[in-house]
């Protein structure tokens, strides 16, 4: 398995979901009719929000600029941090690749 990289794109697996339980974020693989819960993944805030990030729209990139923007943190320890995360998730199989374009964050069509 390829290690992520920030100028990539990368959506939420459809196998995950994601729930805000009280002030905690929980990411659950759901395997069938049930859920695999030794695969239940706890996320931090900042996790949680680089998960709601993860639209297949944004690069690493851009959700590393909005860590830096949200957070106050710096930008070298936001990149590290991402791919980190963006590690992790890859392993757990909780992201895919986004595949080719996607139509612009605006809602508006995208321009041919």
């Amino acid at each position: 398995m390829s290690r992520p990289r920030l100028e990539e794109t990368w959506a939420r697996a459809e196998r995950m979901a994601g729930r805000r339980i009280g002030d905690e974020y929980v990411l659950v693989p759901l395997a069938g009719q049930g859920a695999d819960l030794d695969g239940v993944l706890r996320l931090s805030r900042v996790a949680a929000f680089v998960w709601e990030q993860l639209d297949g729209r944004r690069t690493g990139d851009a959700i590393v600029e909005a860590l830096v923007e949200r957070f106050d943190v710096d930008r070298s320890r936001a990149e590290a941090d991402t791919l980190e995360l963006l590690g992790t998730l890859l392993e757990r199989e909780a992201i895919v690749p986004a595949a080719g374009p996607r139509p612009p964050l605006t809602g508006l069509p995208a321009e041919d």
